[in-house]
């Protein structure tokens, strides 16, 4: 898939879960990845509960309004889509070096800023963040796409 197709998908995906969430909406962030490995994730929690990869761009949706809900235990932390944008893992620490040379635009907190600086490693395509109070920001390369 090219990355305007992805894009366009990130953007939709974003837009639907803003739309559908409800009060106990706790916020999230995706990383897009071309590839995981070496990317300095850590699961938070045992996905054995939730049959990954999800594949549809609905289920993927509905997943992640589901798990983005505050009395989930999968709530937490940032979750990824591959290239083929299917939901690969979820609720991972993501552990990004800080990239002096991006410029901070806002002044909102760690997921954000994690979500910038990761945007900038080797096969990150795009990080998106969500929250109750902002979003949705999606990232390419340090800079600021939405």
């Amino acid at each position: 898939m090219e990355n305007k197709e992805i894009l366009k998908l990130l953007k939709k995906l974003l837009s639907e879960i803003k739309s559908k969430s409800d009060n106990n909406f706790e916020g999230l962030g995706l990383i897009v990845y071309e590839d995981c490995v070496n990317l300095p994730v850590t699961p938070f929690n045992d996905e054995k509960f939730i049959k990954l990869p999800i594949k549809e761009f609905n289920d993927v949706l509905d997943t992640l309004i589901k798990i983005s809900n505050s009395k989930n235990e999968f709530h937490d932390g940032f979750h990824l889509l591959s290239k083929e944008f299917q939901l690969t893992h979820i609720s991972n620490y993501f552990s990004t070096p800080i990239i002096e040379k991006v410029k901070i635009e806002k002044k909102y907190g760690s997921r954000y800023r994690t979500a910038l600086y990761g945007s900038c490693l080797p096969n990150v395509l795009f990080t998106a963040v969500l929250s109750k109070n902002y979003g949705p920001i999606i990232f390419e390369k340090g800079k600021t796409l939405s």
